[in-house]
């Protein structure tokens, strides 16, 4: 795996070969083999001053320590733009530390999109501002394979003004004061700050989302924290077949559409319920009967209430719900709910019972279980997601032979599912 140094920096670009003498003294099999540095136009030209060029100090550092040289050039110095369209000189309006926050976040959550490096994330240079943004979007979108950073040098070679790192040999150089000090007499220590990892409960959407702000991050992540079961609400739109989970609209297949509306719909008359999985034992008649609820699911509640669903066919109610696809805009990718295919005739023309038909609807239910939660997941992540997601609301205990039955359903009050056509 490559391992990559990413640092923001201002006027000091010191802690650049300071993090690397850290790291290289904590777990020299962790050494960067690059370097990126996001920092402001003054910033940039300390760095380029120091740190490369012919006999810089980076270069000065990889040959104390024989090691080899780490990629670092002018490409590698990133500075965000004002609006302006200029590069930031330096940080000073709450503007400038807004689009540098914004652009700190931005350029952690693409790296970290690239399963083959390792980032170790310093936030030891730059503005304050600047270092909490990087160490917060480093808990956002940062990985296990990832870490972060502070370096503290002991005194007074703080104040030294030509100390980068200590140097293996005797080195002597003048402080502000004019006071001479050893460098190789120097203490580094590289303070790992443990990340509080929150990828996985985040948004897949909001992983990918390139334009989303500093601010709007924030959000997002600050909604999911403090929202509750009590608070939860959702919006079934039967034209344009999303959900809409108290602002986050979730685009669903038809099938997946329907399987959530079926549930929905169940949840709110019969709050608490739930509907359990096909399981042996279930009769045609029933299975039939749940297979036109969710066919039914798919079409605005209003509708179902016509006489002129209640006799018709399985077979002639998959027509309708194709028909009504088909009116749709955007048009879904299928016009067909289910697959038109020999296991959907086989659902549809049943007219006896038997173990596989119970598996073939067994094999159905789950499938749209899963999928219609990771479609909710998908754009809210798991922790704003599961007060939506189909699940269990309740158990009924069979005979002693017979496992606990999950029935499944929405944990959201009834008065808060809402449906409109």
């Amino acid at each position: 795996m490559k391992h990559i140094l990413l640092a923001v920096s201002g006027m000091t670009p010191q802690i650049i070969t300071e993090t690397l003498y850290g790291i290289y003294k904590k777990d020299c099999s962790q050494m960067p083999t690059e370097i990126h540095v996001i920092t402001t136009g003054a910033g940039s030209d300390k760095l380029i001053n120091a740190l490369m060029g012919s006999d810089n100090k980076l270069e000065q550092f990889c040959r104390d320590y024989q090691l080899p040289q780490i990629l670092f050039t002018e490409e590698h110095i990133h500075i965000p733009k004002g609006d302006d369209g200029l590069k930031i000189v330096d940080v000073r309006s709450e503007r400038e530390q807004e689009i540098i926050a914004d652009f700190i976040t931005q350029f952690v959550r693409d790296k970290t999109t690239q399963a083959d490096i390792a980032i170790h994330a310093s936030l030891a240079g730059g503005r304050k501002t600047m270092g909490f943004a990087m160490g917060y979007a480093m808990s956002l979108f940062g990985r296990h394979q990832d870490s972060l950073s502070h370096v503290l040098v002991s005194e007074p070679y703080e104040i030294v003004p030509d100390f980068f790192y200590p140097t293996p040999q005797e080195t002597w150089r003048a402080d502000k004061n004019g006071s001479r000090h050893d460098m190789s007499k120097a203490e580094v220590t590289l303070a790992t700050i443990p990340l509080v990892l929150m990828r996985e409960e985040m948004p897949t959407a909001l992983l990918s989302n390139t334009q989303l702000s500093y601010t709007e991050t924030v959000s997002r992540v600050n909604k999911a924290n403090a929202l509750n079961a009590e608070d939860a609400s959702v919006i079934l739109d039967y034209q344009r077949l999303t959900i809409n989970c108290d602002g986050y609209e979730v685009a669903m297949k038809p099938d997946c559409f329907a399987f959530y509306s079926w549930l929905a719909q169940d949840s709110k008359e019969n709050p608490g319920e739930g509907t359990e999985a096909p399981c042996s034992g279930m009769k045609c008649g029933e299975l039939n009967q749940r297979l036109r609820k969710f066919y039914l699911a798919l079409l605005p509640p209003q509708w179902v209430l016509r006489d002129e669903y209640t006799e018709i066919s399985l077979e002639e109610l998959a027509e309708v719900t194709k028909d009504h696809l088909d009116r749709l805009e955007p048009q879904p990718k299928s016009s067909w709910l289910l697959q038109d295919n020999d296991n959907t005739q086989q659902l549809l023309n049943a007219d006896a019972c038997d173990a596989e038909l119970v598996k073939k609807h067994n094999t159905l239910w789950h499938r749209l279980l899963r999928e219609t939660n990771k479609a909710l997941e998908d754009v809210m992540g798991k922790k704003l997601a599961k007060f939506y997601q189909i699940q269990t609301v309740n158990h009924v205990k069979g005979s002693v032979k017979t496992a606990v039955q999950d029935f499944k359903g929405l944990a959201i009050q009834a008065h808060k599912i809402q449906f409109i056509d």
